[in-house]
């Protein structure tokens, strides 16, 4: 089967939504930013990877649907706060205190075996010429490898880099870069054009 041309993008939502806010943005304009890979980078195929914790939640992301997005979505499972007890001895007189310790509760919906899945399959089936990906996370530095020395396809991350939110950005993927086993792109240079204030 012949590789058709242009690259397969992967959108790790919650990932690249946190980093655009800790670049100072409100979110990414999606339906600018589609267009752009598109045009710009000749995408074939976009896909975005998110969590949703109800059904009117649910509808905001299918309209990414409609401008030509292709989702995975996954209902966000809302883990409770607790309390935990925990009995401290001191080693000097050995008294032992006890100390009661609040956990909050959060959210979370993790896709990264989903875009993980996607990314191996598609190359496998050598749908692609090349991978673009949004995100700074480390775990996907193995499949990074994998796609870039085993099947051997160029590999873009786009992933802040700049001082403050480059910390967002794992060491691993910048290792990655540095070693020219990736192409690493900051993601501040996209913002001023495909993000809103």
């Amino acid at each position: 089967m012949a590789i058709r041309r242009g690259p397969f993008v992967y959108i790790d939502c919650e990932n690249s939504n946190a980093s655009v806010i800790k670049c100072g943005y409100s979110s990414l304009d999606y339906p600018k930013l589609y267009s752009w890979l598109k045009t710009k980078r000749t995408a074939r195929r976009i896909y975005v990877y998110a969590g949703y914790s109800d059904e009117s939640e649910k509808k905001e992301f299918e309209t990414m649907k409609k401008l030509g997005y292709t989702l995975r979505l996954k209902k966000v499972m809302q883990y409770p706060g607790r309390k935990s007890k925990h009995k401290l001895k001191c080693p000097h007189c050995g008294r032992t205190t006890a100390h009661k310790i609040k956990v909050v509760g959060r959210r979370k919906a993790n896709c990264d075996s989903e875009l993980t899945l996607d990314v191996i399959n598609d190359g496998v089936r050598k749908k692609y010429s090349e991978i673009i990906v949004f995100s700074g996370d480390g775990d996907f530095s193995e499949m990074y490898e994998y796609i870039a020395k085993i099947i051997k396809k160029p590999v873009t991350v786009y992933a802040p880099m700049g001082e403050k939110a480059g910390k967002r950005t794992s060491t691993r993927v910048k290792n990655l870069h540095s070693q020219g086993i990736i192409k690493l792109n900051a993601l501040e240079a996209l913002l001023p054009y495909y993000a809103n204030k």
